[in-house]
Parts: structure tokens; C-alpha cells; sequence
């Protein structure tokens, strides 16, 4: 009997020593998105690429594995980018992780297979089953595989069983998303719910919404059909829910979920999110160094765009942190306030290294992008507004760019909100281009971009003469150029600008901007 009790007390010793602590997602009430497991001390990391349909499956496939694994402890880091994306090892030195590469990646399938119960088979004539498999891999446990894979993936070593196969049972799109909103969505977490194209989107951000086994659609707001079924999920969501992913049109999608009063986290090509939401949650927050005189000068402001999505954060913004020229002129790095939740290392890491000339901001329209002026629900927004202003604060962003649709400006009655619960802005931009200042509630000053997506540094330099026309040089003037990053503006664009400006300009950080604007117009310079 002695012997017997030994021998167990030794098998949970040696499981303690082989099998990962196993823990839960953490997704508290007053939370915007889940918050992941720490990750393990060393980390698998894969490369993945679509060269050909032979790969391009093997992608659902290992998005699938490492949102099962990474469900219970992050230990799988995948990297999907080319040339042009920060490099695969990047972000695992910023966050000092560790790694190891195995020779062939689908040795992972062997190491992690005691976590997989079986395969689910999606449809090749109808895409859209990838969706449908997304959505009910995690509870199954059950890897996303294709027909091509079956015969590796059900013989030795592997052996493992279809547990759903998907393949004849829907003949269109429609259909696939009736039943998932009929079948699944109403045992799912509303708070969250996320656009993919099963065409486009074989991996990246698949790997999230399979470890947090939620809603995945691709339906389009401007298609009959998928219109309607569209607003069935949409207004059934709960209230300060978000979309995360992406539209198949940016402004129809956007102005679609603003309606309903739910935020779009752009995040449909990150990598690693599952990796990401486990790091450390503290943000050492470094604080706005003191603005310079207020004189009779044209103020220039740079702000680069585009941080609201997170893929920008993971990957380009990333890559252009890296360029020499950063921290040699004043400017402005939008980001979401939401990387708190699905990015906290990083948003840390870019405080930590940032210059006294980098300023980060939060991108449009707070937590999440989305058009203010389209909400219908006013206490809703507040809501809304009180939530970025929470989260604001804890990410360390003093400023907003809001936007109503690319060239819109901002309501009065939006602002006035946005002054009232965001007490601890500086200022927020808008989109109408050249329609200058409008200060809300006497507190909150509210300024038009005069470039609101310039492409290139002649522009920006066209803008900001056309800003400057008519100064008399016995005021002060503000000028902010908002350019897009993704035509090859970086910091090196913003230094060559400002080094074509006479002594009649001074280049600043956005922060500064508007302390300099509340100073000339006698408001509180730094509300708290």
C-alpha cells in the first residue's frame, strides 16, 4: 500500500515537472479585452508563410495550435512578416524573452499533443467554415485543418480524430454565419466580437479569437443580407462591447458599429496578441517635460497615425521606433489606449524608450476608433468617453485624435462630452481639415489638422505654408500635420520638414501644443 501511495505522490511530482502550469484567461467585468496567462520562461517560435496552398493551410492549422496552447499558457510566438515588418526576433528581445526554434515546426503538434482532442475539417468550397471552425475550435479542442492535411494529420505520429467535419454543409457564406448566429452566438461572451477574411486572414490574429473561443464573421454592411445578419450580432452585444479585426470597407464597417455604439479595435494582422496579453501589466509612464515659452511663433505640430491599430503598434511603428532620426525632432506616435489589455509590454516598452521628443497619443477616437458623431446613444458615449479617459490615464496619453469619418469635424455636443468626462486631456484633433480652433465647455481645446493624412514631406510642407498664410508675427499660431505612415513618412520625414522652416516656427510635441494653446487662451495648462 506504501509502495502504491509512492508511486503516485512520484507520477504528480513528475506531471508538475513536464506539464505547463496551467491557468485561466482573465477577462474581469470592468476590463475592455481578456488578459492572458504570463508566458512561459521560453518560448516556441514558428515562421509561417504562404507560398503556396500546401502552406497557406498549414496557417490556419498552426493559428489554431498556438491559440489552444497559448489558452492556458502562452508558449507558442509566431512570426508571419516579410521584409517589411520588424524582423522575428524583435519583439522578443524588446520584452527580454526567451525562445527556441524547433527544426520543423509541426514537431509542435507532437509536443503539444495531449492538449488536442481531434481536428475539425473545413470546407474549401465555402471559406467561410474557416470562420465557423474558428469559432468552435476551442471548445472542441480541435485543431482548423484542411482536406490537403488530413492524411498527415490522422496518421502516425499524430493519429488524430475529425471531430466535426464541415465540408458539404453549407452552400454559401449566409448560411455559415445564420448558423453560427443561431448555433453558437448565444452561448458566447458578448463583449467581444471579431471580423476576419477566411480568404486573407489565414493565421494572425485567427490564434486570439481560437484561445478565446468568441464570435468570427466577415459580413459586409453594404451587401444585402449580410446587412441584416450584421445588425442581428451588432445590437445583441453588450453595452461598451468591442469589434476587434477589421471591415471589408473602413468606412461603412466603422459607421455601421458606431451606430450601435460599439468601438472597432483594428487588429486583424497581429501576430502575437495571445503572447502580448501575458506580459506585465505595469506601465512606467514618464512624465511631459516642461513646454517651452509661449511666444509670437508658428507652432508646428507632428502627429504619425494610424496607432489605433494594433498591427501598426506591432509591426511598422515598431520598425520606424528603430530609425536613427527618432528623438532629433518633436512629434506625436498614436497608439490605442486598449494596449493596455492586448499589449501591455509593448506599450511599457515604448515608454521606457522613448525620447523626450517622443509623445505618445491615443489614436482615434479613444479606446477604440470609431465616429462620435454617429452615436445615437448620448449616455453610451459618455460611457464610452469615460472609459478612454480611465484608461488614458493609466496608459499615459494626453491627447485624441478623433475622427468622423476621414474628413469630419467634431460635434459640439461631442465635444462637450469629450470635455466633460476626459477631464485630464490636453486636446483633441479633428479631421476637417483648415476648420482651426473651437474650445469646448471653456475647457477643452478641440483643433482641426491641417494636413489630416498627408503622404509625403512636400505636402506637408505645402500644408503647413498654406497654415501659415497671413501671420503677422503678434500671435502665436498652431499648425498640426497628421501624416499616414504606410507611403514611407518616418521620423526622418518630419526632420526634413522641420529643417526647411525659418526661425518664425518652432516644432513641438503635441502635449505642447495644446499647453501652449490653453496658455494663450487662458485655460489650466495641465488638468488633472
Amino acid at each position: 500500500m506504501k509502495r502504491i501511495r509512492l508511486q503516485i505522490v512520484t507520477f504528480l511530482l513528475l506531471q508538475l515537472l513536464v506539464a505547463p502550469s496551467i491557468a485561466q484567461i482573465r477577462w474581469p467585468a470592468d476590463q475592455l479585452l481578456p488578459s492572458f496567462p504570463v508566458t512561459a520562461p521560453t518560448l516556441d517560435l514558428i515562421k509561417l508563410r504562404q507560398n503556396s496552398a500546401y502552406t497557406a493551410a498549414e496557417m490556419y492549422l498552426f493559428a489554431s495550435l498556438k491559440g489552444l496552447v497559448n489558452s492556458t499558457k502562452p508558449r507558442i510566438f509566431s512570426y508571419e512578416g516579410n521584409a517589411s515588418g520588424e524582423g522575428p526576433y524583435t519583439w522578443l528581445e524588446s520584452l527580454d524573452l526567451k525562445w527556441s526554434e524547433p527544426s520543423d515546426k509541426w514537431d509542435l503538434i507532437t509536443k503539444y499533443r495531449n492538449e488536442i482532442s481531434g481536428l475539425i475539417v473545413y470546407d474549401t468550397a465555402e471559406i467561410h467554415t474557416v470562420n465557423l471552425a474558428t469559432v468552435i475550435s476551442k471548445s472542441k479542442r480541435a485543431l482548423i485543418v484542411s482536406p490537403l492535411l488530413l492524411p498527415k494529420l490522422t496518421a502516425p505520429p499524430y493519429n488524430l480524430p475529425i471531430l466535426v467535419d464541415l465540408r458539404g454543409k453549407f452552400d454559401n457564406k449566409l448560411k455559415v454565419y445564420q448558423s453560427l448566429y443561431d448555433t453558437y452566438w448565444p452561448h458566447l461572451d458578448h463583449r467581444l466580437l471579431i471580423g476576419l477574411n477566411p480568404k486573407a486572414h489565414k493565421a494572425a490574429l485567427r490564434e486570439y479569437a481560437v484561445a478565446l473561443g468568441t464570435g468570427v464573421v466577415w459580413l459586409d454592411p453594404k451587401v444585402s443580407g449580410e446587412s441584416e445578419l450584421l445588425d442581428k450580432f451588432l445590437s445583441s452585444m453588450s453595452p461598451g462591447a468591442s469589434y476587434m479585426g477589421w471591415w471589408p470597407e473602413e468606412a461603412p464597417g466603422i459607421t455601421r458599429a458606431s451606430k450601435y455604439g460599439i468601438a472597432t479595435i483594428a487588429s486583424d494582422w497581429c501576430f502575437n496578441l495571445t503572447v502580448f496579453s501575458g506580459t506585465s501589466r505595469t506601465i512606467n509612464i514618464k512624465p511631459i517635460p516642461p513646454k517651452p515659452a509661449l511666444q509670437n511663433k508658428i507652432y508646428v505640430a507632428f502627429i504619425l497615425s494610424d496607432g489605433d491599430n494594433l498591427q501598426f503598434t506591432e509591426h511598422l511603428m515598431r520598425k520606424l521606433w528603430s530609425n536613427p532620426d527618432r528623438g532629433k525632432v518633436p512629434m506625436g506616435w498614436t497608439v490605442s489606449p486598449a494596449m493596455l489589455d492586448a499589449m501591455p509590454g509593448a506599450l511599457n516598452y515604448y515608454h521606457q524608450t522613448s525620447t523626450t521628443n517622443d509623445n505618445l497619443i491615443s489614436g482615434p477616437s479613444g479606446y477604440g476608433y470609431t465616429y462620435p458623431n454617429t452615436w445615437s446613444d448620448e449616455n453610451l458615449l459618455k460611457k464610452f468617453v469615460l472609459k478612454t479617459e480611465e484608461y488614458n490615464n493609466r496608459a499615459g496619453l494626453r491627447v485624441i485624435t478623433i475622427w468622423n469619418t476621414i474628413t469630419g469635424g467634431i460635434d459640439p455636443n461631442v465635444g462637450k462630452i469629450y470635455a466633460g468626462q476626459a477631464t485630464s486631456l490636453l486636446g483633441v484633433t479633428a479631421q476637417n481639415t483648415g476648420g482651426g480652433l473651437t474650445v469646448y465647455n471653456n475647457s477643452l481645446p478641440g483643433m482641426a489638422l491641417s494636413c489630416n493624412y498627408c503622404t509625403n514631406e512636400q505636402a506637408m510642407k505645402d500644408h503647413i505654408k498654406r497654415a501659415a498664410a497671413g501671420w503677422d508675427g503678434h500671435s502665436p499660431r498652431f499648425v498640426i500635420i497628421q501624416a499616414q505612415p504606410w507611403e514611407g513618412v518616418s521620423p526622418t520625414s518630419f526632420k526634413n520638414v522641420a529643417q526647411s522652416l525659418n526661425k518664425d516656427y518652432m516644432v513641438v510635441r503635441p502635449d505642447h501644443l495644446f499647453q501652449l494653446i490653453r496658455e494663450e487662451k487662458g485655460i489650466e495648462i495641465n488638468p488633472l
